[in-house]
């Protein structure tokens, strides 16, 4: 009877141990699969969702231009871009900017275009770091050669107007923020990012100190509402890497 009772009381230890155990793993999963929603950016989610599905029609060219493990971060970092894009008032914008870019240059018109809204000033500087950056060789595939100036001008144009020139065109800014901003110490994945989508879109010619103290002013918006809630440029594109980066790096 001694036995019996002993053997009894062992057995509801171990189960409430296990029970114990049991809720201690649970609350570990919930703790790391819990993501607080940040509801500035659930604001926008439609128009996130609308970006990412223009993205992803375009995933063949992305696979060929991007390496698998390249794919995520180089497009979060100009993803906040596409939120912005019309392809009806881009091409109105575009068509009226043109010629006016390559009879004068960019000080008398330098537009936003295409689907991560890059700007003429933009890959004339992109051209210009390359051509003096002796790490960056491999890239100076995209410095256009053996032309005069309306004629660069025109080239740069015509590649501005397409996609798969403007995902190379990130791809080199990405390396050349890598060379860039080399001696800055990120502490994690997400603070790069952060770090190179506001160089992105403050101008990567900017000084460091500038770059660092705009990373959190709240200035975006992707409409004309006034009401709505202002971010962060580069808060969308960590959204992105955390939304979307398993799909992308399939």
């Amino acid at each position: 009877m001694k036995k019996l009772i002993v053997i009894s009381f062992l057995f509801l230890l171990s189960t409430a141990a296990i029970n114990k155990n049991s809720n201690e793993v649970n609350n570990i999963k919930t703790e790391c699969t819990f993501k607080p929603k940040n509801e500035g950016i659930e604001y926008y989610r439609k128009e996130i969702k609308r970006a990412f599905s223009l993205l992803k029609k375009k995933k063949k060219v992305i696979d060929l231009e991007l390496f698998k493990t390249e794919r995520a971060p180089i497009l979060s970092i100009a993803f906040p871009e596409i939120l912005r894009y019309d392809s009806y008032s881009d091409y109105l914008e575009t068509s009226s900017n043109k010629i006016l870019y390559v009879n004068k240059g960019k000080e008398a018109s330098d537009f936003s275009t295409g689907y991560f809204q890059m700007k003429p000033s933009f890959v004339e500087e992109l051209e210009n770091y390359v051509a003096v950056a002796e790490s960056l060789k491999a890239y100076e595939w995209i410095i256009i050669t053996n032309k005069n100036i309306k004629e660069a001008r025109k080239e740069r144009i015509s590649r501005l107007g397409n996609f798969q020139w403007q995902l190379r065109y990130l791809k080199v800014f990405w390396f050349a923020a890598e060379h860039k901003y080399q001696n800055i110490d990120f502490k994690n994945q997400h603070d790069k990012i952060r770090f190179y989508a506001t160089a992105y879109n403050y101008g990567f010619t900017k000084p460091e100190s500038e770059i660092t103290k705009y990373q959190f002013i709240k200035k975006f918006s992707s409409g004309a509402n006034t009401d709505a809630p202002k971010l962060a440029f580069a808060d969308f594109s960590i959204d992105f890497i955390q939304t979307y980066s398993l799909f992308f790096n399939q």
